[in-house]
């Protein structure tokens, strides 16, 4: 999922970061002396402004409030009153951490959910605190590392080897797909998770004749990418971009003759897709990725998301935004926390911890694969619960390729693309 990640930033904040925690001592009085407290308080830290704030931003927070909203109206933690508060996450690793500090020491946050793109340059603080995490987990590795045990993942914990995978090829194959060529980014996960793809649909038996991880956002020529594409003859072309991007490429090899039998598109599944009319023409016929069950399919998790997007956040479009299902499932997690928590009679930070730590199938009302907390690196990154709907653009809807089933990613072990 990462677009976001740069290993080399996170660096520049570690003598930052080290000054920080020892002006701030060991956090977990901070945290922990809760218990049975009437008012428990969520704070939400994502970029707010910057180029990020184009893919979190304040829907993202409207999405937690609206998540946390529904469980105080149906009093889903008995005797507890949930509080949101939000911090701007900023442009970097550094003013991630800057807003993680006052989220811990000016808002009281009890547990944080870190739905944004830089908190691998923040993470160790939250480590030392011992302030209960639920991130997105789009942006580093902290939330597969077995010693951050109060930082959760709201999909999964990702295994940051980024083995090889069935599901996606066999998807490929059944639409006639017969040779893949990946795209995307030259940034760590994203190259890790392009090579997991193209290994995963070459060990399906499939031919990987083309992949270029070689550029940043914004800079590909995608006319010459394009027809590299089209002399390798891949009917088939999976993106590790942004949405805009991967939209460019796909217009490029139009304009070429390329015809494609399928696609794999990671994010654009979200209302924003059908807001533009440029968009809109660009990605006709293109299949997408959909973490979790497709608004269209009206199931009984979809119906009680969107309704809680129009009560609590006068959300009344069609789909959720892309940058909802960051704060929304975050949420989400920590309420599921929470009630664990309230059930063994200790809702401080220590407690929450330990409660979701023993919650081994959590599928958000419905929403996506059952989501195991009690375990580290099970999942794969693109994955929600390795899981994933495939969506195919057609007018103003994403209409599902497998119905109201979804595809199951199965790790292929011994393999390595980290």
């Amino acid at each position: 999922m990462s677009l976001y990640r740069n290993s080399l930033a996170g660096l520049a904040v570690a003598a930052t970061l080290s000054a920080s925690l020892s002006a701030c001592g060991s956090g977990a009085d901070a945290v922990d002396g809760k218990s049975g407290s009437d008012t428990i308080t969520i704070g939400v830290l994502t970029p707010l402004n910057g180029p990020a704030a184009s893919s979190f931003g304040q829907k993202t927070v409207d999405a937690a409030k609206a998540r946390i909203e529904l469980a105080n109206a149906t009093h889903e933690i008995p005797g507890v009153t949930l509080k949101v508060v939000s911090e701007d996450e900023g442009v970097s690793p550094q003013t991630s951490l800057a807003a993680l500090q006052r989220l811990s020491e000016q808002d009281h946050a009890d547990i944080v959910l870190a739905a944004g793109a830089f908190f691998f340059g923040s993470y160790r603080y939250a480590v030392q605190k011992n302030i209960p995490v639920v991130g997105d987990c789009i942006d580093g590795p902290e939330c597969g590392d077995p010693k951050n045990t109060n930082i959760f993942a709201a999909f999964g914990s990702s295994d940051n080897n980024f083995p090889n995978y069935t599901g996606i090829p066999e998807f490929f194959k059944q639409q006639g797909g017969t040779k893949y060529c990946g795209i995307g980014y030259n940034s760590p996960s994203t190259v890790s998770n392009g090579k997991a793809m193209a290994g995963s649909v070459k060990a399906s038996g499939m031919p990987v004749p083309y992949t270029n991880f070689s550029f940043d956002p914004g800079q590909a020529n995608f006319s010459a990418i394009a027809l590299s594409i089209k002399n390798a003859g891949c009917d088939v072309v999976g993106t590790q971009m942004q949405v805009g991007d991967s939209l460019s490429l796909f217009t490029a090899l139009k304009n070429a003759g390329v015809t494609l039998k399928a696609s794999f598109v990671q994010g654009g599944y979200g209302q924003e897709l059908f807001d533009s009319a440029e968009s809109v023409t660009a990605a006709q016929g293109i299949d997408m990725a959909a973490g979790y069950t497709p608004a269209s399919l009206k199931t009984p998790g979809v119906t009680r998301m969107m309704n809680a997007l129009k009560t609590y956040a006068n959300w009344t479009k069609p789909y959720p935004s892309a940058s909802h299902e960051w704060g929304w499932f975050t949420a989400d997690t920590a309420v599921t926390g929470l009630k664990a928590a309230a059930a063994a009679k200790d809702t401080s930070g220590k407690g929450f911890i330990a409660a979701l730590r023993k919650v081994t199938s959590d599928d958000h009302g419905g929403l996506t694969c059952p989501v195991n907390y009690s375990t580290f690196a099970d999942t794969q990154q693109q994955f929600p619960g390795n899981c994933t709907y495939m969506v195919k653009v057609k007018g103003k809807e994403f209409v599902s390729l497998t119905g109201r089933d979804e595809i199951r990613i199965k790790a292929i072990p011994g393999t390595s693309n980290g």
